[in-house]
Formats: C-alpha cells, structure tokens, sequence
C-alpha cells in the first residue's frame, strides 16, 4: 500500500539521538519504531517486516552484526543502514560486504539520514517483492528454467538449485515458492553460512524458555516459522555437520525437536536448498553427508551463469536503471558502447556484479547518458 507510511525500524541505544531520529521521522511521514538492544531489535523484526532498518553497531547485548546474522530470515530484502562511530568502520565495510545496505559514519546529518532511506525506498518500489518472480522469463534459458521451477512446484518434493555466486538463486527459489500450492504460506530465506556456529540448533529448532543460559524466553525456530510454505536454505554447503543429520531427520519424517523440549514438532513445509559449493566434491571430503546430498536433490535444477543468456543482459539492465532512478534523478540512459561493453564482460559475478557496476556507474556518470568508461 503505497499509501501507508513507511515502517522504519530503528535500533539505537542512544536515549537523547533515537528519540531525536524517531521524531525527525515522524515529521518527514515514517513509521518509527524504536528499540534499544538486540534482542528486541529479533523481537521486533519477528513481530512484522519494515520497510527499512537502521540500526547502531554497538549495543547493550551485542553487536549490530549479531542483529544482522539473528535477522536475516526477517530481514529478506528489507534494507538495513549501519550507523558507526569512527573506530568501526571496519566492521561496517564486514556488514555491507556480507550484505548490509550501507553505512553512516556518527555523527551524521539527519538530513543525509532521510535522503538514503527516501532513496532506498524509491529503488525498492520498482521491484515487486516475491514478484521478481514475474521478471524471470527473459531469454529461452530462463524460459526453460522458469517451466523447470513451475513443475518442480506443483509437487511437494526437496528442490536442490545450483549455480555461480549472484546467479539468482533466491530469485529462483521465490518463482517456484510463488508458483506453488504454499504461495500464501511464509517463504523464509536463511544463509546457512552466517549463522553464528553456537546459535545453529536454536536458530533451525527453537527453544524453550530455561533451555539453556541467557534464554529468558521461548525462541520460534526456522522450521517453525516457515509452517507450511517454503524453508529457503542457501548456501547448504556450509551447513555443520549436526545440522546435516537433524535436517536428514526432518526430511525423512518430517519431525524436529526444540533445544530444551522433551515433545517433537512436525514440520509441514517444503525444503528448497541452494549452493554455489561443489558438493561432489564435498561428500569426497566428507564434509557433506551422502544420505543428505540424496535427500535434499531430488529434484536438482541448474541455473546457467550469465554469460550463457546474454540476451537477458540488455532487459535486466534496462530494469535496474529504472529500478536506481530516484526523485532527484530521472532514469538514466545508456550509450550503445556502453551497453556493447556490457554485452562483451563475462560476469563472473552474475546479476549480483551487473547490479552492483550499474550502481556504481550512475554515481559516476557526468551527464544523463552512461558511457562506456563509468
């Protein structure tokens, strides 16, 4: 509803600078909601998705790092802006690089502040959600993989999708979410490469209230969350070693047991997993259980690098300047050498580095049209 106020969630445990922000944010027609450490920071994120999060790095209970690991299955594709002091610049560079949004240095312009969360929104209203599922078909390899996705969707059946780093897997897993029986069930993503190792079992089961030091109260596990629809889990490759037989467990018969409970749960919804990991070569190592490899591909769908649909690279690039256009600056254009350069580059990276050059690129332009050389 383009209409309602955009929810923003801030995490800061400033008293005198969130309070400031919060009502700064009111007056520019935001929904704020403040909070002040971590755990509600979880509980917030749990409670319903804004629209944008910005959150301090250091707080009471934690790091803004431990927020943005916890909160990945709340976050999706909700932008998230770190606010840091000086000395943690590193950290903050750490966070964009494993998917963090930016960052803001303190103290910083509110005025700066409004602009990037302004301009985050903008760039978010052109991409429909889930829906990005409607922009798959580009090319007739997509068209062949998008008919792959539909039928792997009518059955209930473990989908393994593979492909290079930025190939579009999550946008994949969505299309067949979308496409299935389970589209009005939750569709919950989770990187199983950034969770923190001592956290794995809570995180994936849940626990009680008492189940160990520090849980003060029950904890909704994945499984749990994701009820009937669809549990995104990328990156399986790196998932550790007792989480491999509990999620062998929970394939076969489709049962899990929170940390601290002596009752089992059942879970009702489909497993789609994802990896850019060799896990032929894993299993020689013994680091990925056979049974598991078995369990999880029963349907395995690849998902071609870039550079083997470059006919998609001309549409994806005209969806993301419209995507990048701001209030402040109208769509850009592109010169035809430009886009020969783009058609040429192998992409390495995939959509995840062609977004990323046309960012860049629109920063740098001098004038309205984008140049071979930005």
């Amino acid at each position: 509803d383009m209409t309602a106020k955009p929810q923003t969630l801030v995490i800061e445990d400033d008293t005198i600078l969130g309070g400031a922000i919060v009502q700064r944010l009111k007056l520019e027609g935001f929904a704020p909601v403040w909070v002040q450490t971590c755990a509600e920071a979880i509980a917030a994120l749990k409670r319903g998705r804004p629209d944008f999060v910005l959150s301090d790095i250091v707080l009471p209970d934690g790091s803004g790092e431990d927020v943005f690991r916890r909160a990945q299955p709340w976050l999706a594709d909700t932008p998230i802006l770190f606010a840091t002091a000086f000395g943690e610049i590193d950290q903050a560079v750490r966070l964009v690089k494993a998917g963090a949004d930016d960052y803001l240095t303190k103290p910083y312009d509110v005025d700066e502040l409004v602009r990037r969360i302004r301009t985050s929104l903008s760039r978010r209203r052109h991409v429909p959600g889930g829906a990005a599922a409607a922009k798959l078909p580009l090319s007739p390899a997509t068209e062949t993989l998008a008919e792959q996705l539909r039928r792997a969707a009518a059955t209930g059946l473990p989908v393994l999708l593979t492909g290079e780093t930025g190939v579009g897997k999550e946008v994949a897993a969505r299309f067949l979410h979308a496409s299935s029986p389970r589209s009005g069930s939750p569709f919950l993503a989770v990187n199983c490469g950034a969770i923190p190792h001592e956290l794995l079992e809570s995180q994936f089961f849940g626990h009680e209230r008492g189940a160990f030091t520090g849980a003060m109260q029950a904890h909704v596990g994945y499984f749990e969350e994701a009820a009937e629809g669809t549990l995104f889990l990328d990156e399986i490759g790196e998932l550790d070693a007792r989480l491999q037989t509990a999620l062998l467990r929970v394939l076969e018969d489709g049962r899990f047991r929170p940390v601290g409970s002596r009752k089992d749960k059942t879970f009702g919804g489909r497993i789609v997993a994802a990896t850019n990991a060799d896990l032929e070569q894993l299993r020689s190592e013994r680091k990925f259980r056979d049974d598991l490899y078995y369990r999880v591909s029963v349907i395995e769908i690849s998902l071609p690098p870039l550079r083997e649909r470059r006919s998609e690279i001309e549409p994806l690039v005209r969806q993301f300047l419209t995507e990048f256009s701001t209030g402040s600056r109208s769509a850009l254009e592109l010169s035809d050498e430009a886009l020969q350069v783009l058609l040429r580059h192998d992409w390495l990276g995939n959509i995840r580095e062609l977004r990323n050059r046309l960012q860049r690129a629109i920063v740098f332009a001098q004038g309205d049209v984008i140049e071979a050389a930005d």
